[in-house]
């Protein structure tokens, strides 16, 4: 009992016991590694499978008319290009956003719910710098500062005719109506939905001149649920007018004859007084001098006037339009 145990005995002891205070600390890890379950959510899973062949339709007529509109504002050549649809969590759309950045909160009646566009901080510089008549396109200092009154009207004009473009991209596939309802400049403040709820990103890649630029469309999939059945159909709709065909058409609708009935009135005779009749004899019709004759266009009903003679030619006066 008496013995003295050596320095070189005393830190093998103390270096066991920590081994054992670690092991003992360590010994639960394996095991949760083992009996932990990871959450697995089936929905966003399900969800991001989903196929959505009625976007491209809309996208491709969207982009179309993007093109259009911008180089008619501007005034120089724009190039856009729709990428394919993402379907993420909004979280991630928002992750996607820098800022500052253009958001532009609409609904799209009769649909229930928000959805968002974009436009990057670059493309919005480089637009207004287009406008003002900027000869440095591109060189001005985007980080760390805000838009003016005066940029945000002009980038709201910009806003209002792609929204036009929007509207009428979806018509073919559902009419929709566009109502503007606010604009943010942080993303953070542009919450229409959780941060978990899935949303499906339009991205459309724009190039001007030597700048390039993003605008983004989010729609939150609970948006389109009524209307899920349409954009899932597979087909193609060619909505493109030939202004050519169309004011061909309308010439030659315009110019095709049709014949004008006008019955003066009616009346009922016998056999015996029809074989009577001799040149001078008057018959009483069921319509008076003052009484409005109805004409008729292929059967159908379509004027009430009153008749008359000009220049020489029997003729009609028209006083109503009849609707059917």
């Amino acid at each position: 009992m008496s013995q003295v145990l050596s320095q070189d005995e005393i830190d093998a002891l103390l270096g066991g016991l920590d081994e054992v205070a670690e092991s003992e600390i360590e010994e639960p890890q394996p095991r949760e590694e083992e009996e932990g379950v990871v959450p697995y959510d089936f929905t966003q899973t399900a969800i991001t499978r989903v196929k959505f062949p009625g976007f491209a339709v809309i996208n491709d007529h969207f982009n179309r008319s993007l093109r259009a509109t911008l180089s008619s504002l501007l005034r120089v050549m724009v190039d856009s290009n729709a990428v394919p649809i993402e379907i993420i969590p909004f979280r991630d759309f928002l992750k996607k956003i820098p800022v500052p950045s253009s958001l532009h909160i609409i609904k799209m009646e009769p649909l229930r719910g928000h959805a968002i566009f974009v436009m990057d901080s670059q493309l919005v510089f480089c637009i207004i710098e287009i406008f003002l008549g900027s000869t440095s396109i591109g060189k001005s200092r985007v980080e760390g500062r805000e838009f003016t009154s005066i940029e945000q009207r002009l980038i709201k004009r910009i806003i209002t005719s792609i929204l036009k473009d929007w509207a009428k991209a979806w018509a073919p596939v559902f009419p929709i109506k566009i109502h503007y309802v606010r604009s943010e400049i942080n993303p953070q403040f542009a919450k229409i939905i959780q941060d978990d709820d899935a949303v499906i990103v339009c991205k459309f890649q724009l190039d001007i001149e030597e700048m390039s630029g993003v605008i983004y469309v989010c729609l939150p999939v609970s948006l389109i649920q009524p209307i899920k059945s349409r954009l899932q159909k597979t087909f193609q709709l060619e909505e493109t007018e030939d202004p050519v065909w169309k004011e061909a058409l309308l010439r030659n609708l315009l110019e095709t004859p049709v014949e004008l009935e006008v019955p003066i009135g009616t009346t009922e005779l016998t056999g015996h007084e029809l074989l009577d009749l001799e040149v001078g004899d008057i018959i009483q019709l069921d319509t008076k001098v003052d009484d409005l004759l109805t004409a008729f266009i292929k059967g159908q009903p379509k004027f009430n006037g009153i008749p008359g003679v000009y220049r020489g030619q029997k003729a009609l006066r028209i006083q109503e339009i009849l609707k059917e």
